[in-house]
């Protein structure tokens, strides 16, 4: 009955053993996991935080019943942006653009001109500048 014993022990200790390490293996990897998305959390907040573009002057060029919306957007920020990550919404509908930039690299205190073909409908309108991170800017015009 004694060897009995020892056994049982024995098998307890190693099976405790066992569980003891897979579980330490799944607590580090989840603790690794948590780390690196809360680093990439704090780097996009911060690239938010320093992000600002700012529509400067629209013009449109009427052709029969549509138009051509001329948009120049400034980054006022202090973030360096992609110019063909941005996002054009015209009275809430999103709306293709052509960028004839030669870079899509958009430093601050440069602008993008933005062309956006085939609008119709005269009036009041309201565009809606989108960056990458999500930051946008406003603007009214009339045609």
């Amino acid at each position: 009955m004694g060897f009995e014993t020892s056994v049982v022990v024995a098998i307890f200790f190693v099976s405790v053993l066992i569980t003891a390490t897979i579980s330490y293996t799944t607590i580090s990897s989840s603790h690794d996991l948590i780390s690196s998305s809360a680093d990439e959390h704090y780097s996009l907040a911060t690239k938010k935080l320093q992000t600002d573009i700012q529509i400067v002057q629209s013009s449109a060029i009427i052709h029969n019943s549509t138009y051509q919306l001329s948009l120049e957007v400034l980054n006022t920020g202090s973030e360096t942006l992609m110019s063909d990550e941005i996002d054009v919404l015209i009275d809430g509908v999103y709306r293709p653009y052509l960028n004839f930039n030669t870079t899509t690299t958009w430093t601050p205190q440069t602008s993008v001109v933005l062309n956006v073909h085939n609008l119709s409908g005269f009036g009041d309108h309201r565009v809606k500048i989108v960056a990458e991170n999500g930051i946008c800017d406003y603007y009214s015009y009339n045609i």
